[in-house]
């Protein structure tokens, strides 16, 4: 795939999209992908690395509002993905964490990614790995400044008002 300096945004996203379709079809995913949103992928993630959880570390690690995540949970427990645990010394604390079905069903998926990973990270030389690194950072570094940007933006701004 030969990219022209003249084409457009567009059409080098639409050359990509071409190579990388097959990605986006259904067989390609398992069906974790299928069956939950993506705050509860997210939360999955979150917890199959630290073990446990309180509903604000969820929140916070999925940027969303705590009565959202408190859905996210709610559902992910009728899964049977996620169960509460309430602390013995005080029943208001309430730990999330995975349950045996999730820890099987996230080892699994990792497994089928890290095989692609692999496979890919083999077959580029050490200047290519040093590139693709560096771009990925980069990428990662612009998106996160742009998404920054956009956060300040929604944060109202307190108007402080003077009483006499």
């Amino acid at each position: 795939m030969r990219l022209d300096k003249n084409e457009s945004l567009e059409e080098i996203f639409f050359t990509y999209l071409d190579q990388f379709k097959f990605l986006f079809f259904p067989d390609q995913w398992s069906e974790i992908f299928l069956d939950h949103s993506k705050n509860e992928i997210l939360s999955l993630l979150f917890l199959y690395r630290y073990k446990v959880a309180n509903m604000t570390e969820i929140s916070e690690y999925i940027n969303a509002p705590l009565n959202t995540t408190t859905g996210v949970i709610d559902r992910l427990e009728k899964k049977e993905m996620v169960e509460r645990i309430r602390s013995s010394q005080d029943r208001r604390v309430v730990q999330i964490s995975l349950t045996s079905k999730a820890k099987d069903v996230i080892a699994k998926e990792k497994e089928i990614i890290e095989y692609y990973f692999r496979k890919i990270y083999k077959s580029l030389t050490e200047d290519e790995k040093k590139v693709a690194t560096s771009i990925f950072k980069k990428v990662i570094e612009v998106l996160y400044k742009e998404n920054k940007i956009d956060n300040e933006k929604d944060i109202k701004k307190i108007k402080k008002i003077e009483i006499e």
